[in-house]
């Protein structure tokens, strides 16, 4: 603490001795002396610099160094150790005046796109407040470092601007010149040239510069459109390299079509495309707007300028100009120059990242030629033409299934005999059900088919495997014999012991039996499915083919109609557990949701809400064709007719054969009571064993 304390004295009295410091004056006379010394007692006292007191002051001089010497830092001290050494005490600067000397020391590029960066990651989007002192401030800093300019202590390159003036760069990646030139032709029309000099280095230009274009255009009234855009050309360096036009949700983008690596250098990129929809007509002017620099490039424009040529010789009746964010513009810093039909505008100071140069011109109606009824028909299409193809495509899939419920209420569909069935199908086509009975005539049909017997034991009903070849089976049907024997088994007793086993075997019967009534509803539905299928996929790409990216739209709107549907048969499953269902089905419509969202990046979100009902509308008929009273109809009545010829030719069917290969059909149907048995068929009757243990009717217990 003595140290410290004689520190403060000692810096006190050398303040005082600073302040003392003296000189030598040369006078004519003593009036003209003491005239001096006068006027020398009643001068203020100095001005202090930065924040120091008046060194006259003791008290606030012994203040102000008290609180310089509490930012001191002091060095681990031994007890012979002293404070007169330079290391021994460490003034610290503070944080305000080194952030002062570290933005002293920058160039004045590197203020500049400082600035941008930081008001880009703080989300301020406003103008540099007011636009004629910023341009006064960009001016005086450019007065400032005229010097640094002339002799840059940062990395430069030479660049050398369209017109032959060159000039010093900053080498790190901005675009220090952009120019737009517009020709708006006589049909409204704009041809654009733009010509973009950039200055490279590996980062955000390391695979080219894109050209992103606004797809909407707005007119005064708030009614949009979507612009047609045609790429001419692009080049790089005077070299055409081949760039295709890709479709965002609200933006056009112009990108190479094979991805290249721009090393680092100066380019001049030149685009040359089409604009149409982009004059607005009104009733007494029509009106041109363009966003120069579309606002989208993450880069800073050092100059930015536009010429427009109008179509006619006529003055425009009003131009206007403005920079900065689409939220708050200003015209302030920009300046305009007119020859006869030509306009020139330009920006006076550096446009930030985001910021646009956003022209209007007004012009005389007689200047254009209006637009013929094929050209108005082609805009009609290009703003509703996907809601037009939906709408068609919807009510055809509609208007389809409509007449074809017509016809099948008319009943006058003919069945195909191709299809295989069973005794258990038909039972489920003439009764609507599969239960024991079905499961016994299954059992009777590997009887027929010589696979097993079935024989009265001592106590039960016995099932006897004859063969291990099950080839004549279905894959399930082969499952519900081995579930029934097991390989070192060959017979079963129809009793309570083997309940577990009679039961896994019912399993697979009726899930084949499910399975073979699908695909029955199914080929009968498939042509109807498959038309509407292709409705839908035809209206798709009639919409696909509206987009500029056609290909890339269909797409996306075949992957999203598939999610659509695969969701869709997801809500109509049912689950095990139900909160695994509740949860399945949130699901579902998120996706669903999402789908739709994803697909109106292309469409109107109408559009997309029609693809939506339009696959629903597929699942619903679908359904409905496949229930009893649908497209199965006709083999209902076939099934029911056929129980009625059993019931008809009962007697003559007892007399041969012919009652083995019914037998199955004779259960299944509940006509057991027509077949009493008799000496011809007595060998292979075994219609009393099976439903004395499963029944008449299948409404007894049993498996």
């Amino acid at each position: 603490m003595k140290k410290l304390f004689l520190t403060i004295c000692f810096s006190i009295i050398g303040w005082q001795i600073i302040d003392a410091s003296a000189k030598t004056v040369a006078f004519e006379d003593m009036e003209a002396a003491q005239a001096y010394k006068a006027s020398q007692d009643n001068l203020p006292p100095p001005p202090p610099e930065d924040d120091s007191p008046d060194p006259r002051d003791t008290r606030a001089m012994e203040k102000y160094i008290m609180e310089r010497l509490k930012k001191a830092t002091i060095s681990n001290l031994g007890p012979t150790d002293s404070m007169d050494k330079p290391s021994s005490v460490n003034m610290q600067h503070s944080d305000d005046y080194i952030a002062k000397m570290n933005e002293k020391n920058k160039s004045f590029f590197e203020r500049i796109y400082d600035e941008a960066i930081n008001r880009i990651s703080s989300g301020d989007t406003r103008p540099r407040g007011d636009a004629q002192s910023s341009g006064t401030r960009y001016i005086e800093l450019k007065q400032d470092d005229m010097q640094q300019f002339q002799a840059p202590d940062f990395p430069v390159v030479t660049v050398e601007f369209p017109g032959g003036e060159r000039t010093l760069v900053p080498a790190q990646e901005h675009i220090p010149y952009f120019s737009t030139q517009i020709e708006i032709l006589p049909n409204g029309t704009a041809s654009i040239n733009d010509t973009a000099v950039v200055v490279a280095a590996g980062k955000k230009l390391k695979n080219g510069l894109s050209r992103i274009i606004p797809k909407i255009s707005t007119s005064r009234e708030g009614v949009s459109n979507k612009i047609d855009l045609n790429l001419a050309s692009v080049s790089i360096n005077g070299q055409e390299v081949p760039h295709k036009i890709i479709e965002e949700s609200d933006s056009y983008v112009i990108v190479p079509e094979e991805e290249y690596t721009l090393e680092p250098g100066v380019y001049t990129y030149n685009f040359q495309y089409l604009v149409d929809r982009q004059l607005w007509q009104y009733n007494d002017f029509n009106e041109f707007y363009w966003d120069a620099t579309g606002s989208r490039w993450n880069l800073i424009i050092g100059k930015a300028m536009v010429s427009i040529r109008l179509p006619g010789s006529s003055k425009p009746l009003s131009s206007l100009v403005f920079l900065g964010y689409p939220d708050e513009l200003t015209s302030a810093g920009t300046m305009m120059s007119e020859h006869e039909n030509v306009l020139g505008f330009a920006a006076l100071v550096p446009l930030y990242i985001g910021e646009g140069m956003h022209v209007i011109v007004a012009l005389p109606k007689t200047d254009f030629v209006p637009a013929d009824r094929n050209r108005r028909l082609t805009w009609f299409l290009e703003d509703y033409g996907d809601i037009l193809v939906a709408t068609v495509g919807l009510l055809s899939i509609l208007i389809s299934y409509y007449l074809s419920w017509k016809y099948i209420a008319k009943n006058n569909l003919k069945n195909s005999n191709s299809f295989k069935r069973g005794a258990p199908l038909m039972r489920y086509l003439a009764m609507g059900v599969f239960d024991k009975i079905s499961f016994a005539a299954f059992l009777l049909e590997l009887y027929r088919k010589n696979i097993i017997d079935i024989q009265r034991g001592d106590k039960d009903i016995l099932l006897v495997k004859r063969t291990d070849n099950l080839s004549s089976l279905e894959r399930k049907e082969r499952k519900a014999v081995n579930a029934l024997f097991s390989r070192s088994e060959a017979v079963l007793a129809l009793n309570a012991a083997n309940q577990l086993k009679l039961k896994r075997a019912y399993k697979q019967v009726e899930a084949n039996t499910l399975r073979k009534v699908k695909q029955l509803a199914l080929k009968l539905n498939i042509g109807y499915l498959l038309f509407s299928i292709g409705m839908l996929l035809v209206a798709e790409a009639a919409m696909a083919l509206l987009n500029i990216n056609s290909g890339q739209a269909f797409a996306v709107l075949t992957a999203c109609t598939v999610t659509i549907a695969f969701y869709l048969w997801v809500l109509k499953t049912k689950f095990k557990y139900r909160w695994l269902g509740f949860l399945g089905k949130v699901f579902a419509v998120i996706i669903i949701a999402f789908s739709v969202l994803v697909m109106s990046a292309y469409l109107h979100l109408v559009s997309a809400v029609m693809i939506l009902a339009a696959v629903y509308v597929i699942f619903a008929y679908t359904s409905v064709f496949a229930k009893r009273s649908g497209l199965i109809k006709s083999n209902v009545k076939d099934a029911q007719q056929y129980r009625e010829y059993l019931i008809r030719n009962a007697e003559t069917i007892k007399l041969g054969r012919d009652f083995l290969n019914q037998q199955a059909n004779i259960l299944a149907l509940d006509t057991a009571e027509f077949f009493e048995p008799a000496p011809a068929i007595k060998d292979y009757y075994k219609l009393d064993l099976m439903t004395e243990y499963f029944g008449k009717t299948g409404k007894k217990k049993g498996v």
